[in-house]
């Protein structure tokens, strides 16, 4: 389950959340430090006696940081953006005040995931200082795949074999990366800037008995796409490439797009897996070894229509998969394509529950794809068993999509 979803289910219209905290000089310090404000009224002693107040006033916005911890912490809690914030300073707060904040929840939009807060800072005895209202949303957090025991008819599958995932670090890459490890191939894990996922995915494939190296590459870039293949490949072969890599998806009409939109997608969702390939090629011919390459549903049939430039490239990647597959069958390189529906990754976190909800009712198994789905095929298509399968399209769509 999704904990930041989850924990959305349980509040309710009418519940207070409290955070008391004593502010302290070094507080008051560490704040003008991180803010920039080194307004005098604030940090001297012999200035803020001169004034109307007699003493030193804490920051307005550091005791009103205080909501933040609120919000972050308790409600909505993990998972929460704060979406707007109005801020009524009513008395000032002290160098050594204690001080609570409260959020009330006052609606819960369980369509849109946004919650509306009454809040409030107040000090002893019950002084508010503080107040306003905010609304908070609850982000869809997708969970990070588990590894769990492959069964043991199937132990083994790639024994021997050494494959690369590109954004191998995670939702779909990393639940390929787990399942190849389990059944025995050496997997390198190629990322660009989640290196703590990648490190994470490492560990705990070398903790579960499997081989796995973590390495960085940013494929949209021709060198350091040579170079990550030159690295993987100079200690040993190449057997199995999965092109996993994509951008972030675009929504919008076609009119809200540029030109510079679509080019951009087709760098990214081609460019990359294309220098990834002619790269690794060598190396594949000499293992006659195979491409998987993760493409989805929302590029056939009737497309995706609000997804213009990632249906552009992705559909622009099946042509150049099928090409492949033709030129390079006859060296014995296998070259196939798995398009999943919706898979529920934080590449599509964005997607509104009620889409989520359409796709799910008009899916003959009555769900959303996993990454784990998605990685079954691909251990599939990497096996001995699709020896003589190549140009393949796999869909991976619960039945979403039959052709």
């Amino acid at each position: 389950m999704n904990p930041p979803l989850d924990r959305l289910l349980t509040l309710r219209v009418g519940q207070t959340e409290r955070l008391s905290r004593t502010i302290t000089a070094d507080d008051v310090a560490a704040f003008a430090r991180l803010s920039g404000d080194y307004n005098a009224l604030h940090l001297d002693e012999e200035f803020a006696a001169r004034t109307e107040f007699a003493q030193r006033v804490v920051h307005g916005f550091l005791s009103a940081s205080l909501l933040s911890t609120l919000v972050g912490m308790k409600v909505p809690g993990r998972g929460a953006l704060y979406l707007s914030q109005s801020i009524e300073f009513t008395r000032p707060v002290f160098v050594g005040d204690t001080v609570e904040a409260r959020a009330t929840i006052e609606q819960i939009d369980v369509e849109t995931r946004v919650v509306t807060l009454r809040t409030e800072i107040v000090k002893a005895p019950d002084q508010c200082v503080v107040r306003g209202s905010a609304k908070v949303k609850v982000l869809r957090v997708p969970e990070e795949t588990r590894s769990c025991p492959a069964p043991a008819i199937n132990a083994g599958l790639l024994t021997g074999r050494v494959a690369l995932v590109t954004g191998g670090s995670r939702g779909i890459g990393r639940a390929v990366a787990q399942l190849f490890a389990q059944h025995g191939a050496r997997v390198w894990v190629n990322y660009n800037k989640s290196q703590g996922a990648a490190e994470s995915l490492e560990r705990e494939i070398g903790a579960a008995g499997g081989w796995c190296r973590a390495i960085r590459a940013d494929i949209t870039k021709a060198d350091e796409a040579a170079r990550l293949v030159e690295d993987v490949t100079e200690s040993g072969d190449l057997h199995i490439l999965v092109n996993n890599a994509g951008p972030k998806i675009k929504s919008g009409t076609f009119d809200s797009f540029a030109w510079e939109d679509l080019a951009s997608a087709f760098d990214e969702v081609v460019g990359g897996a294309f220098r990834v390939t002619k790269a690794a090629l060598p190396a594949l011919r000499r293992t006659q070894g195979c491409v998987i390459t993760i493409l989805s549903s929302a590029a056939l049939g009737r497309t995706a229509h609000g997804w213009l430039p990632y249906v552009v490239g992705k559909s622009a990647l099946l042509a150049m998969s099928k090409n492949l597959a033709q030129e390079i069958g006859p060296d014995g390189v296998r070259v196939n394509v798995i398009s999943p529906s919706m898979v529920d990754t934080d590449l599509v976190a964005n997607v509104p529950d009620r889409i989520r909800g359409m796709i799910v009712s008009r899916t003959p198994l009555r769900r959303l794809a996993t990454p784990a789905d998605v990685a079954g095929a691909a251990l599939l298509l990497a096996s001995p068993y699709a020896s003589f399968i190549t140009g393949e399209n796999l869909l991976v769509t619960g039945g979403e999509t039959m052709l």
